[in-house]
């Protein structure tokens, strides 16, 4: 039965692929990111994570502030996250904008960071990006934290956002760079342990 699992989700991530780079750690998945998703899973501890929702399925979604693409993702998974199906565990990293790695940090030092997340995402403008203040200096802890979190990030060989992880129900570490449709990323969800 694990055999046929297996094949079924890489069956189904072969076919998601074409828009997105997915990587797995079975045998099968040989070349240049096979295993990366378990290196970082291995680690992902040491990240600092904004946690939303409630569930014993977990989604690690590194971000950017800045990111339409992980905004897409963010608005994608509200029915995941209001059912209760997945936590989503989202990484802050700043890769892509002069403001991704002070906003990052104000997130990252914030009292209470899911509700910063939460106003970032929720007036989210497609010519400003997230929408919350950059900070111009941030604590040693979250300069740290954020450091952290890109080198995890940067584990993959890229600096992409949203690179979303997890295992699958029979223990695979699957990474997916980049936003899938929303009903690929339905479709991929569905394999979460």
């Amino acid at each position: 039965m694990r055999q046929i699992l297996t094949g079924r989700v890489l069956l189904l991530l072969a076919l998601l692929s074409v828009n997105f780079m997915v990587s797995t750690t079975s045998a099968a998945a040989e070349g240049g990111m096979a295993g990366v998703a378990e290196k970082i899973l291995s680690r992902v501890d040491q990240a600092t994570w904004i946690a939303e929702g409630k569930s014993a399925h977990v989604v690690y979604i590194f971000f950017d502030p800045n990111c339409p693409y992980c905004h897409r993702v963010y608005v994608d998974t509200r029915d995941w996250i209001k059912n209760n199906e997945v936590q989503l565990r989202w990484i802050p990293v700043g890769v892509l904008t002069a403001s991704s790695y002070g906003k990052a940090l104000t997130l990252l030092d914030a009292k209470d960071p899911l509700k910063l997340f939460y106003q970032n995402e929720e007036h989210y403008s497609g010519s400003d990006g997230g929408a919350i203040d950059e900070a111009l200096e941030g604590t040693v802890t979250a300069k740290k934290a954020l450091k952290v979190n890109a080198d995890l990030l940067r584990l993959t060989g890229f600096d992409a956002v949203p690179s979303i992880l997890f295992r699958t129900s029979n223990g695979q570490a699957i990474i997916v760079q980049g936003a899938p449709p929303a009903e690929k990323l339905k479709a991929i969800l569905q394999y979460v342990e």
